[in-house]
């Protein structure tokens, strides 16, 4: 973390996205506590692959210290708060990847509480925007686990198309699961952003980039 306080919550403030329901911002160490409420429970932390489970306060706080390390790296970083009610909706990040060098791998959650009120996409369709638009990323890949049936729902409403299948270590199984790969490339983003064919869009609507004082938003804090 910064010593500086001011320089932390403007560079913050430069980062954050806003979709009709949702503010995203990057995430800071009085989040800690919110994510480790939301991830440590089997239903969410099964479908993420890179967390443990048990999911305490401790590897939240190292997530957080972690991506904060690398916010000039490439890829970004949003938590998902609630701009009506506050209170933590979920996550969504892109990163370069680790096995298609070519492209940066998507991933998003959405704590218990709010599935199946179309939040996933609106995070999912937020991120992938800032990926494309501010990121210049031309290809993103998913990796969701077979079981996960409303992840793939999400991605392919997004414009994502079916790669293939294969395995990966799962930290919260301790072993490997099976997963399906979905790409999305900056052409075919494009194109449905021109044609207006993604619904996702005519429901939600773009999300927008917020660069300017953190009075321009009501946020209410996610811990």
């Amino acid at each position: 973390m910064r010593d500086d306080a001011s320089e932390e919550t403007s560079e913050g403030e430069e980062r954050r996205l806003l979709t009709r329901r949702l503010i995203l911002r990057p995430p800071g160490i009085q989040d800690a506590a919110a994510l480790a409420a939301a991830i440590d429970n089997p239903r969410v932390a099964m479908n993420l692959v890179t967390v443990p489970y048990p999911y305490r306060r401790t590897d939240a706080e190292i997530w957080i210290e972690r991506e904060r390390s690398v916010e000039d790296a490439p890829g970004a970083s949003h938590i998902a708060i609630s701009r009506n009610q506050g209170g933590l909706v979920g996550a969504g990040f892109h990163r370069p990847s680790t096995v298609w060098p070519d492209g940066f791998e998507l991933s998003f959650w959405v704590a218990e509480r709010f599935w199946g009120q179309g939040f996933g996409t609106e995070i999912a369709h937020a991120v992938i925007d800032d990926a494309f638009v501010r990121g210049g990323v031309m290809r993103l890949i998913c990796a969701i686990r077979v079981t996960n049936g409303s992840a793939r729902r999400v991605v392919e409403k997004c414009g994502f198309q079916f790669r293939d299948t294969g395995m990966v270590r799962s930290i919260a199984t301790r072993g490997a699961v099976p997963v399906e790969r979905f790409v999305l490339e900056r052409r075919v983003w494009q194109s449905l952003k021109a044609w207006g064919a993604e619904r996702v869009m005519q429901d939600f609507g773009p999300a927008r980039i917020v660069e300017g004082s953190a009075n321009d938003v009501d946020e209410s804090s996610a811990a």
